[in-house]
Parts: structure tokens; C-alpha cells; sequence
């Protein structure tokens, strides 16, 4: 014995549904991922608030650095603000 189940005239559609696109933009995330502009924007929020991010290209750790010669750490976290980070395994430099 087998089981049909009717489906309303209403719920099948007659005509396909058109899907619209819009052109790429290369702050589109592939795949639902991150884009380059998080990964950029995220990596300097944290060099800012003086912390150690990973770099964006080999996953290394990336340090922030400051514009004038620091004192100490201590003195620097207190008083400068970091002007941009570099990667202490590739070199990267993000300004």
C-alpha cells in the first residue's frame, strides 16, 4: 500500500522564480567568510588597544608599533598610540 499526499494548486508555482543578482564586489565574502576589509578592520582595532593579533598573511603574531622610541612597556602603553603593527614571522607590515 502506498501513501499520496495532495499538494494544493495554490503552493506550485507556474512560473520559476527569477533570481537577481548584483555584480561581485571585492568586499564580498567568499563562502560566507570573513572579507579582507574584517580581517584589516579587526587586526587594527586590536593593534590599537596595544594587543598582539595574528597576522593576516601567515597567521603569525602581529605587534603593534609606535612612532616614537618607547621607554618601557609600560610607559608606552600608557602614553603612545600605536601607528601600525608588523609581523614578527613574515614581516607584514599593516599601517
Amino acid at each position: 500500500m502506498s501513501t499520496m499526499t495532495a499538494i494544493p494548486a495554490a503552493s506550485v508555482r507556474s512560473t520559476p522564480r527569477t533570481i537577481t543578482r548584483r555584480p561581485r564586489s571585492f568586499f564580498d565574502g567568499a563562502g560566507g567568510g570573513p572579507t579582507l576589509d574584517d580581517v584589516v578592520s579587526g587586526a587594527w582595532e586590536e593593534l590599537t588597544a596595544h594587543a598582539v593579533v595574528d597576522c593576516p598573511v601567515c597567521d603569525g603574531e602581529m605587534a603593534p608599533e609606535y612612532a616614537a622610541p618607547a621607554l618601557s612597556a609600560g610607559v608606552r602603553a600608557a602614553r603612545a598610540r600605536p601607528v601600525g603593527g608588523r609581523c614578527r614571522r613574515c614581516g607584514t607590515t599593516l599601517s
